[in-house]
């Protein structure tokens, strides 16, 4: 299925169009989480190689036809490749400091077997290799230099699309040699912020943040409220509560900190002050290997001292 455009992202798909037919190599799709810059990156590279020569790819020609159904995840299919910093450590340990390595990048002993600067330079299958370093936020200094004059000069048949939150946020030297094509948030429609309200991604208009988390939207959201509703009745209730919320909740999920957090801002700068701190040692906890069920109890009862 040839991918779909981002909705509300308009102005960006007609810059998009513009610079396919131009001799960019290089471009940064900058703006927040969820806004639609995977998806439109993977655009993109169908356009490009479109047969139809169309402003949207056709989905009818053998190479729109070659993507596949899925779209999550990071992608990887013959003229398209994405690269990303690992969530978990080598020894299977998540990581809170991630880091895109050198050796994603760049060949290097006993490193990646596969790094993009190589991939970037074989011919493609159809017009243009597109390569995609998504977070290019974590991309350190080592790596980007290593990988620095692949993004001054790519290959004459390939792009590469770094996605980032701005040019600010990278290095000097990398943000120098990217065109930037600017995502802004995008708000729901009427019926879906009435449905999903206080979905924070919603209110920050990233709905493709929204899209990925809405399967459990709905149950969490119950979990949330009736926990937020606990905080102002009995110990026993709060710890009740925090039993059904605890299975929404898995350790590594951003929905149920961030629904929490939209109830805390409503209750006030106190509320919400308290409540991220409680979060941020509940993360700092389970990361250190402690007992997330005593780590999730010490949280509430954070909570319950801020709510108060």
């Amino acid at each position: 299925m040839t991918p779909r455009p981002p909705g509300g992202q308009e102005q960006a798909l007609l810059n998009l169009r513009q610079l396919a037919a131009t001799g960019v190599r290089t471009f940064l799709f900058a703006g927040p989480d969820g806004v639609g810059r995977r998806a439109a990156a993977r655009w993109f590279s169908a356009l490009l190689n479109c047969d139809a020569g169309l402003d949207d790819p056709c989905g009818r020609c053998a190479r729109c036809l070659r993507w596949p159904e899925a779209e999550t995840g990071l992608l990887s299919i013959e003229d398209y490749r994405e690269v990303a910093a690992p969530a978990i450590t080598r020894d299977g340990r998540p990581t809170r400091r991630r880091s895109i390595g050198i050796d994603q990048l760049v060949p290097r002993p006993g490193g990646d077997p596969d790094p993009l600067g190589p991939w970037l330079a074989a011919p493609p299958s159809a017009r243009l290799r597109v390569g995609v370093i998504d977070g290019a936020d974590e991309l350190g200094e080592q790596a980007a230099n290593a990988f620095l004059k692949t993004l001054e000069e790519p290959p004459v048949r390939a792009r590469i699309v770094l996605i980032g939150s701005g040019p600010d946020a990278l290095l000097a030297t990398v943000a120098s040699r990217c065109t930037v094509v600017r995502f802004r948030p995008v708000m729901p429609d009427a019926d879906t912020w009435q449905r999903f309200h206080p979905h924070p991604a919603l209110r920050l208009g990233r709905p493709e943040q929204f899209e990925e988390q809405l399967p459990a939207t709905e149950s969490a959201q119950q979990a949330v409220a009736a926990f937020v509703a606990s905080l102002d009745d009995t110990l026993g209730a709060t710890l009740d509560a925090l039993a059904a919320l605890q299975g929404v909740w898995p350790s590594e999920d951003e929905l149920v900190p961030g629904l929490l957090l939209e109830h805390a801002r409503a209750r006030g700068p106190h509320a919400y002050a308290a409540c991220d701190a409680a979060l941020v040692a509940l993360e700092t906890a389970t990361t250190a290997y402690a007992h997330r069920a005593l780590a999730l109890k010490r949280c509430a009862l954070a909570l319950r001292r801020a709510w108060r």
